[in-house]
C-alpha cells in the first residue's frame, strides 16, 4: 500500500477477504486528500487478483491484475459524473445493475466503484438501493465520498463504514520525506 496510514484498513480486507467475510458494500469516508481513491484502488485490485498471497497483497501479474492494470478487466465497474456533468445520473446506475447482476467473466469477485457516491442524483441513489439490498453473489460495491452525510441514510445504513483518517503529521512527515529527493 502506498501510504502507510492505509496499511491498518487493507490489512483488515485482506483478513476479511481470506475468512470470506468481505462485505458486499464500502463507504469510504474520509476529508479530501486522505487516499481514499487509492484505497479503494487497492481493495479492487485485492479482489480481482486471480493469486492473491497470504499478505494480501495483490501479486501484479496474474491475469486478473494485468486486466486491471491496463484498464479492461471485465468485472471491474467505474461510476462517476460523466464529462459534462457534476452528478451521477440514473441511468449509469441502472446500467451498473445490469452489469452486476451477470455472472463474473472470472468466476471470482465483481467490483464497482462509485466515486464520488455522494454525487448520485436522488433517482441514482434510490436505483442503487435495490443492488445494495439484494447483491449478486461475489459483489462488491465501494462506495467512496468526503461527504457521506450527503448520501441518503438508506444507502449508508446499507454499507460498512470505513473512515479514512488523515494521518499523525510525524507519519504525513515521514512519508513525505520519503517521496521528495
Amino acid at each position: 500500500m502506498q501510504y502507510p496510514w492505509l496499511q491498518s484498513i487493507t490489512d483488515s480486507m485482506a483478513a476479511a477477504l481470506s475468512q470470506d467475510r468481505m462485505p458486499h458494500a464500502l463507504l469510504l469516508s474520509g476529508q479530501t486528500g486522505v487516499g481514499k481513491a487509492a484505497l479503494a484502488d487497492y481493495l479492487a485490485r485485492q479482489l480481482l487478483c486471480h493469486e492473491l498471497p497470504a499478505d494480501g497483497v495483490p501479486c501484479g501479474h496474474c491475469p486478473g491484475c494485468l486486466q486491471y492494470a491496463a484498464g479492461t478487466h471485465p468485472d471491474y465497474f467505474q461510476v462517476e459524473p460523466a464529462e459534462d456533468a457534476t452528478v451521477i445520473k440514473v441511468d449509469q446506475v441502472r446500467e451498473l445493475a445490469e452489469s452486476l447482476s451477470l455472472s463474473s467473466h472470472h468466476g471470482g469477485f465483481k467490483v464497482a466503484l462509485l466515486m464520488p457516491a455522494d454525487a448520485m442524483n436522488v433517482n441514482a441513489a434510490n436505483s442503487l438501493l435495490k443492488t445494495l439490498e439484494e447483491p449478486s453473489d461475489n459483489t462488491v460495491l465501494l462506495l467512496v465520498s468526503a461527504r457521506p452525510a450527503q448520501l441518503p441514510a438508506t444507502i449508508r445504513s446499507r454499507c460498512q463504514l470505513v473512515r479514512v483518517a488523515a494521518p499523525a503529521r510525524d507519519v504525513a512527515l515521514r512519508w513525505l520525506t520519503g517521496q521528495v529527493p
